[in-house]
């Protein structure tokens, strides 16, 4: 009997354990479906929200509109400017600093009978120059003029030491070959060129002064002598800007400030002093009527 019996408990113990082992796992199937329907739940709540875009991020970028950008200017007269600026600071910041300006201040600190006598004495030897770019360019009374200067200050006044002629009504009007090729020819200004030790110039105007160069009586100077004319000549050159050199120092880009005052000067002297005036864009009035 106590056999009997031990062998039924353990045949009821065996049955109980084989059914938990294929019962499913009720606590997990409910942890997944409720993960599952939280998912759904939250993909179901960002594609209904209007503040947040649905669609793929790759396609968000490629839809995104471009940074705009803003333009850079690019003066045509100027296609050496990297060159240019590079001889500017060598010009300005060391040739003028350390020699020029001071060899100016000098130069103002001489009596003024003394620098009157030096300018005149260098512009008397371009007076030729000045009367045979006058005919080229038809202006017969200047041509007259600057004859008459350079005769009667050569002789009268002293090799042009003194101007004699102005004086007696013959002002000084200067005319190089550069403005003969641009007004006889039509020539035009050239790449802008800022040479060291030379300063601001275009093709144009260099290749005038060297044609000046070579008139008389400039041709007949050797070359160191040639070297010292052009050396008092840019003394009282600089000298004459000592007033005016903080406008240098306090522009913006005094680069930019001396190349527009080269052009503006450039044509005044083209024009004799009388540049044409831009004409300024108008608005049609039917516009502006209708515009109030």
């Amino acid at each position: 009997m106590n056999a009997f019996l031990k062998a039924s408990l353990i045949t009821a113990i065996l049955v109980l354990t084989a059914a938990c082992a294929q019962q499913p796992d009720t606590t997990s199937v409910a942890a997944t479906t409720n993960t599952s329907q939280q998912q759904q739940d939250a993909d179901s709540t960002v594609n209904e929200s209007p503040k947040i875009a649905s669609v793929p991020v790759d396609e968000q970028v490629e839809d995104a509109p471009l940074t705009a950008q803003i333009p850079v200017y690019v003066d045509e007269r100027d296609p050496f400017e990297d060159f240019n600026r590079s001889m500017w600071d060598f010009n300005w910041e060391v040739l003028d600093e350390y020699l020029l300006r001071p060899l100016a201040v000098g130069y103002t600190s001489l009596p003024q009978g003394a620098q009157t006598s030096v300018r005149s004495f260098v512009t008397n030897l371009e007076e030729p120059g000045y009367a045979l770019n006058s005919l080229l360019q038809g202006k017969f009374k200047k041509t007259g003029v600057a004859t008459g200067r350079f005769l009667i200050n050569s002789t009268i006044g002293l090799l042009g030491l003194f101007d004699v002629a102005n004086h007696m009504g013959l002002v000084r009007h200067k005319e190089d070959f550069g403005q003969t090729l641009a007004v006889t020819a039509n020539v035009g200004n050239g790449p802008f060129l800022m040479l060291p030790g030379y300063g601001p110039t275009t093709v144009r105007d260099g290749v005038g002064d060297f044609v000046d160069g070579q008139i008389f009586p400039l041709y007949l100077i050797d070359w160191p002598w040639n070297l010292v004319k052009t050396g008092i000549k840019a003394v009282y050159s600089r000298a004459d800007l000592l007033q005016q050199e903080q406008l240098i120092n306090d522009s913006t880009d005094p680069y930019i400030f001396v190349k527009e005052a080269y052009y503006q000067n450039q044509n005044y002297q083209i024009y004799d002093g009388n540049p044409p005036i831009k004409e300024e864009f108008e608005l049609d009035e039917a516009l502006l009527d209708e515009i109030d």
